[in-house]
């Protein structure tokens, strides 16, 4: 054993003159000049051995030369050659890479255990009769809206809506509405208006739809009481006379 070597081997002396068969003896040998031929830095090696060898007591290493092989020497980490049993030689950071895959094995603890429990394994409450909870069921509503069920409209309770024939407002259809389809204040208006009108302006006998257009179509509403015009186009006639 060359004395570089052997001086990286520093920390574990006490275990290496343990080690009865020289041929054990050689085989540490040529993994430590293995590591350091492909760029594993001395001092690298040398820490790794004193912090593993201070985590175990040496009544419980029975084999030294095994324990050096398969526990003292050997890089942990992920493939990154910079990491060092998850944290960065170079910096000393920790690992993103081994950080990612302890995430990963915990996600598929999580799910294991969820499966066994008969939970939803992606987010863990019971799933219902067709096999996903309600999360899942919120998840495809965000991920593809067009696909998710509208609830149906509800039935409204009572006397029908409808909307008023001047203003367009919505009211319910009884008493005098059904009679006038209009809306108390289109219909207090209609009143007032029907009694400062010229007589001129009353609508012929047996009118029933109003003498206005809404641009290039005739107007469908209900002419005022004595008018030839609805209430929205009374407005407009009156300003005419004016003019």
């Amino acid at each position: 054993m060359s004395p570089h070597i052997y001086a990286v081997l520093e920390p574990v002396h006490l275990l290496l003159e343990r080690v009865t068969s020289d041929f054990v003896v050689r085989q540490i040998a040529r993994e430590v000049g293995r590591q350091l031929r492909e760029g594993t830095h001395a001092e690298r090696l040398h820490h790794r051995l004193t912090a593993r060898f201070a985590k175990v007591t040496l009544s419980e290493i029975r084999d030294p030369g095994r324990w050096l092989l398969g526990v003292a020497l050997p890089r942990w980490g992920c493939g990154y050659q910079d990491c060092e049993a998850g944290v960065l030689w170079s910096t000393g950071k920790d690992c993103e890479v081994c950080a990612e895959i302890v995430q990963d094995k915990a996600a598929a603890q999580r799910r294991a255990q969820r499966i066994d429990q008969g939970l939803c394994p992606e987010h863990g409450p019971r799933p219902g009769p067709g096999g996903r909870c309600v999360d899942c069921v919120l998840d495809d509503a965000i991920r593809n809206p067009a696909s998710a069920s509208v609830p149906a409209r509800r039935k409204v309770e009572g006397p029908p809506r409808g909307s008023c024939g001047d203003c367009g407002a919505r009211i319910v259809v009884m008493g005098r509405a059904i009679e006038d389809g209009q809306c108390k204040l289109c219909r207090e208006e209609a009143a007032v208006l029907g009694t400062a009108v010229l007589p001129a302006q009353t609508a012929s006998a047996g009118q029933e739809t109003c003498s206005g257009r809404d641009g290039d179509v005739p107007c469908g509403r209900k002419p005022l009481p004595s008018h030839s015009v609805c209430g929205i186009h009374h407005p407009q006639e009156l300003a005419g006379e004016v003019a």
